[in-house]
């Protein structure tokens, strides 16, 4: 007679509870279903994946797997900081996290499961379809780390209804522009709001790096030099100097965060700044902004010389879902990740705003005929760079460029010495 224990009962049981689609759980144990799973992200990735054209895109995955969602959503600092806190715990409740490619270095891989083997198991569908790049920004050592989501390639945004009450009939075409533009953009509506013609993420360096692109400048580039002295970056400060002193930008613009940004915009208090293409879902959404259908989307801005040999100036990253190592359900955030990441659901989440990673997305009908800038965002991530390369010590760098970016555009420091102090103290971060 074959005797079954307590404990055998109890893991048979645990198994056949195991959700429908579910890769099957690695050990002599199953994983218990949770009644609900953490994922830690930016607010927009939730919005992408409930709300829009594409609907809850989650919905049937929620009802069939019997969990609810928990979406701990943060700022871009406060979003890895909290993850990779979680991540070198014994264990963690969280079960997915977004992670921004600058951060995919081998000490973040480390804290992260390979998803390799999950992949062989039970795959997501046509893997080849997503971007070759930002697979390999994932990949260490042989093996794969994260699946792309959501590239972020920057557009300017700008508010049309000012444009026209102000005299203007089309965006600025080249940096050289933009002062002219702003200086017009900026002015007080007779209910009193103050209206200022330019915004940027102050807390960031993308924005910046975009304009010292237009410049002639960088930040780091591709060959890992940092040449943030140079002229391009110190045009840069000195034109951000001139719109804040001149109160084309928000006195407070250093204490506001990207959602602050956001929500200035929606309510007509910035009338122009750079966001990935799909906030132009949330700027002109009827629901949360002021005013809907009136939000424009165009190249960002470059030099003359480069707008005539038709070069796009834009900066991109992207973001990759990661599972936690010390994750106690690994195998229900592999389908997670695995219902996002198909194709039909990648459509879904675009026709809500987000930037899809697969290639395949942009040719697909829906996606044309319900994004308006699909055609214009697909031409900038051709051109796409990212702002910062990744390094070990590319947090470091980021503070150290929005500490003196600030000085320079507060006139605590002259545009000239802060260019200097940031490549005198980013050089020694790079990996030599």
């Amino acid at each position: 007679m074959i005797r079954t224990s307590r404990r055998q009962l109890l893991a048979a049981s645990l198994a056949a509870a195991a959700p429908t689609g579910l890769a099957a759980p690695r050990g002599a144990s199953a994983q218990a279903r949770p009644s609900s799973l953490t994922i830690i992200s930016h607010r927009v990735h939730q919005q992408v994946l409930s709300e829009g054209g594409g609907g809850d895109v989650l919905a049937d995955w929620r009802e069939r797997n019997g969990v609810s969602l928990e979406w701990v959503t943060l700022d871009l600092n406060a979003i890895h900081d909290r993850a990779f806190r979680e991540a070198r715990l014994s264990s963690s409740n969280i079960t997915m996290s977004y992670v921004l490619n600058t951060r995919a270095v081998p000490s973040t891989f480390a804290m992260f499961e390979p998803i390799d083997e999950y992949q062989q198991r039970d795959p997501i569908e046509e893997f080849e379809d997503f971007s070759p790049g930002m697979v390999r920004a994932y990949t260490h050592q042989g093996k794969r780390y994260g699946v792309p989501v959501r590239h972020s390639v920057n557009a300017l945004h700008y508010n049309e209804a000012y444009l026209q009450e102000r005299g203007l009939d089309r965006p600025p075409q080249v940096i050289d522009e933009l002062v002219e533009y702003a200086r017009k953009l900026t002015f007080t509506k007779p209910d009193g709001t103050q209206v200022h013609g330019w915004g940027i993420q102050a807390d960031n360096y993308s924005d910046v790096v975009s304009m010292a692109r237009a410049f002639g400048g960088d930040l780091i580039n591709e060959n890992m030099e940092c040449v943030a002295d140079g002229p391009g970056m110190v045009r840069a400060l000195e034109t951000l100097r001139e719109m804040y002193q001149d109160g084309m930008m928000p006195r407070n613009i250093t204490a506001m965060k990207q959602n602050d940004m956001i929500t200035a915009i929606q309510n007509g208090q910035v009338a122009m700044q750079y966001f990935p293409f799909g906030r132009t879902v949330l700027f002109n959404n009827p629901r949360s902004s002021r005013f809907p259908g009136k939000f424009g989307t165009a190249f960002c801005l470059n030099s003359r010389e480069g707008a005539a040999r038709d070069e796009i100036n834009t900066t991109a990253e992207f973001w990759c879902m990661m599972i936690p190592r010390n994750g106690r359900v690994k195998d229900m955030a592999w389908s997670l990740i695995k219902e996002i990441s198909s194709k039909e659901n990648t459509i879904r989440a675009a026709m809500n705003g987000n930037q899809p990673a697969r290639v395949s997305a942009y040719a697909d009908p829906r996606l044309l005929a319900n994004v308006s800038y699909a055609a214009k965002e697909a031409q900038s991530l051709r051109h796409a760079r990212v702002p910062m390369p990744a390094f070990d010590r590319s947090a470091q760098a980021k503070d150290i460029f929005v500490e003196e970016m600030q000085a320079a555009m507060l006139g605590m420091r002259s545009p000239q010495a802060a260019g200097a102090n940031m490549a005198r103290r980013i050089k020694p971060l790079l990996p030599r």
